[in-house]
């Protein structure tokens, strides 16, 4: 696989979108993201984009765990492969999961480029908690909790606005976003400290 280019025009026109749509949840940003899978290959440079501050908070700004005591390279390894994992194990399930279940593969590919484009927003505010806020630890304290509460509302949003889907499937495609983001998380925490 290899990315899809795209201009810095249209990568800053989306992240504005990600922005606008993150924190309004304003629909009519929906359509700057695209909707065909050129779109959706477009998309994967979000976390690409983001990938440094990432690694900073997760190298750098995540410590007083016990994952200071393995070595450097192999927490890189770690971040790295969680991070991977990270990008593509929703928009792998959503592919059958908008076939199958929603029975609306046409929505899959905007309902996936807006949210690979909203990793931008969300990870500028993380960064944003933690050196701002000084957390520790890697954590992110009340304003994280906050974060964390917003972009589930995020998911649920999206999917009700792409979907125009009932509330109770919004939720549901939110709450099996979250659970498999902590396996993915689990298992991080088990390759540094396990």
């Amino acid at each position: 696989m290899r990315l899809h280019p795209i201009s810095p025009a249209e990568a800053a026109g989306r992240i504005e979108a990600a922005f606008r749509f993150f924190l309004t949840f304003d629909a009519k940003q929906l359509p700057r993201f695209g909707d065909d899978i050129e779109d959706v290959w477009k998309s994967f440079w979000a976390p690409v984009l983001v990938l440094p501050l990432h690694l900073l908070i997760a190298l750098t700004l995540d410590g007083g765990t016990a994952a200071e005591d393995v070595p450097w390279l192999t927490r890189l390894i770690a971040e790295l492969s969680a991070y991977a994992i990270d990008v593509v194990y929703w928009p792998l399930a959503m592919v059958m999961i908008c076939d199958l279940v929603l029975k609306q593969p046409e929505a899959y590919a905007r309902y996936i480029s807006a949210y690979n484009w909203v990793i931008v927003p969300a990870s500028v505010i993380a960064t944003g908690i933690l050196v701002g806020f000084g957390a520790t630890g890697g954590t992110l304290g009340l304003p994280g909790i906050v974060l964390m509460f917003w972009l589930i509302l995020f998911r649920i949003k999206l999917a009700r606005r792409v979907f125009d889907c009932p509330m109770g499937v919004a939720i549901g495609l939110a709450a099996a976003d979250f659970f498999l983001g902590q396996l993915v998380i689990g298992m991080r925490a088990g390759v540094l400290l396990g």
